[in-house]
């Protein structure tokens, strides 16, 4: 009697979940936004001269080294970028502000990438161009998902990458 009180209430936690569980809570879309919530933004009205590429990479090419050279090759100057693809060794970080660091994840096994985006904005101090990428990548074998910031990628079958860089509507108009 005594085991299956202590089954049924270990069956009762499992179900009702950990005592202090939150029960879901959802929000439904506001018909209008309020205004001055966002006093840090900052826009800048690009040109219509918008220059795209489609750039693939090749089974061993390391992504984050690749576009770096390729932005400075091509003076990109403002770009953002999407990509599907496939990596076999990856580094995932996540910053830790207080110091100042990556913590990484070394990954080395065949994994699809899910979501990749990013940018590449100008180096401070004329530096060569900054390459920042934030992806997720799932593992073949199991479905697991990794997501940060990709400090290195290595191609395993291909990744093709759009990217659009435009010039701000400044630098057009002196052109």
């Amino acid at each position: 009697m005594v085991m299956r009180a202590s089954f049924i209430l270990i069956l009762m936690l499992v179900i009702a979940g950990p005592a202090n569980a939150q029960a879901p809570e959802y929000v439904t879309r506001p018909a209008t936004s309020e205004t001055g919530k966002a006093p840090g933004l900052k826009a800048t009205e690009l040109s219509p001269r918008t220059r795209r590429f489609q750039l693939v990479f090749a089974k061993g090419d390391e992504v984050m080294a690749g576009l770096a050279e390729f932005a400075a090759k091509n003076h990109i100057a403002n770009a953002h970028f999407t990509a599907i693809g496939a990596f076999d060794h990856a580094v995932i970080g996540w910053f830790d502000s207080d110091k100042r660091a990556y913590k990484i994840a070394r990954l080395d096994e065949e994994m699809e990438v899910t979501s990749f985006t990013g940018n590449i904005m100008p180096g401070r101090n004329g530096a060569a161009p900054q390459v920042h990428v934030h992806c997720a990548v799932a593992f073949l074998r199991n479905g697991e998902v990794h997501a940060g910031h990709l400090v290195e990628g290595h191609i395993s079958l291909t990744m093709q990458l759009y990217l659009d860089d435009a010039e701000p509507l400044a630098a057009a108009a002196a052109n």
